[in-house]
């Protein structure tokens, strides 16, 4: 029997959950910035030039060491056109432990159990499996989850920020007092054979800690999927079964791990 390949796109919205909450194994506590130029009192976008944006990047996901959420997704083509929706639920838990259940508008269930990632389709009876560390090595985007933080020599990450201000000024400093509305970060491959040339992560500010809100990737194609996030949970640890896939009976295993 063929058997029927999961989506490009799928497999790299899986790594890129499964990967971005183990970050704090290489985590370094250097935070600084250089100032930034306000133009105008309104809301506005401004990009923060940073001595080491990685390593801001780690600390925020530090503070994850597990959540659960809704969310919804967006898959738009390069010329902006809508693909497809999709809305279900996932929990993740470090280290590298991630549950992402489609509901709407047709069930699949991916799942990490910190060694190998399940994509089963219940639909067409069948579940791949792979190698967690195969995936590393064949997605780019997984080196979040790596301990080597020479793989992020492959990669520039900027920090950018949406801030309010009440007053014109020439210069903001991190001692003026601003009202951060969201915090991004860019994460883009300088390969440009990278089947994932970009993935931008979006905290809002004006929670504590700043809670993760939305991701979106970008691949080589140019296709762009966004997610976004609601009823985020990180006060309760995600149950432990959620990431322990059992195969059904009857449904068909395609094994890609190395013998």
């Amino acid at each position: 029997m063929k058997i029927n390949r999961e989506k490009p796109l799928t497999v790299a919205l899986s790594t890129v959950l499964i990967s971005s909450m183990a970050l704090s194994l290489s985590l370094t506590n250097r935070v600084q910035a250089n100032e930034l130029t306000a133009v105008s009192s309104k809301t506005q976008a401004a990009e923060l030039v940073t001595i080491d944006a990685k390593s801001i990047l780690m600390a925020k996901l530090a503070h994850l060491d597990f959540f659960s959420a809704k969310f919804n997704q967006q898959v738009l083509s390069d010329s902006g056109e809508l693909l497809e929706q999709s809305s279900g639920e996932l929990a993740i838990s470090k280290p590298n432990l991630a549950n992402w259940h489609t509901i709407e508008p047709d069930e699949l269930a991916i799942v990490s159990d910190g060694q190998d990632v399940w994509f089963y389709n219940p639909w067409i009876e069948q579940v791949s499996v792979f190698s967690l560390s195969a995936a590393i090595a064949k997605t780019p985007i997984l080196l979040l989850t790596s301990k080597d933080e020479s793989l992020w020599q492959q990669y520039t990450v900027t920090q950018k920020k949406i801030i309010q201000k009440s007053t014109v000024t020439q210069q903001i400093t991190n001692s003026d007092k601003i009202s951060e509305i969201e915090d991004s970060f860019v994460i883009s491959a300088i390969d440009d054979n990278s089947q994932i040339k970009s993935l931008t992560l979006i905290f809002d500010t004006k929670e504590q800690g700043g809670q993760l809100t939305q991701f979106s990737f970008l691949d080589a194609t140019g296709q762009m999927s966004n997610i976004k996030l609601s009823d985020f949970n990180a006060q309760q640890k995600p149950a432990a079964s959620l990431f322990k896939f059992v195969v059904p009976e009857g449904v068909q295993v395609d094994d890609q791990r190395a013998d």
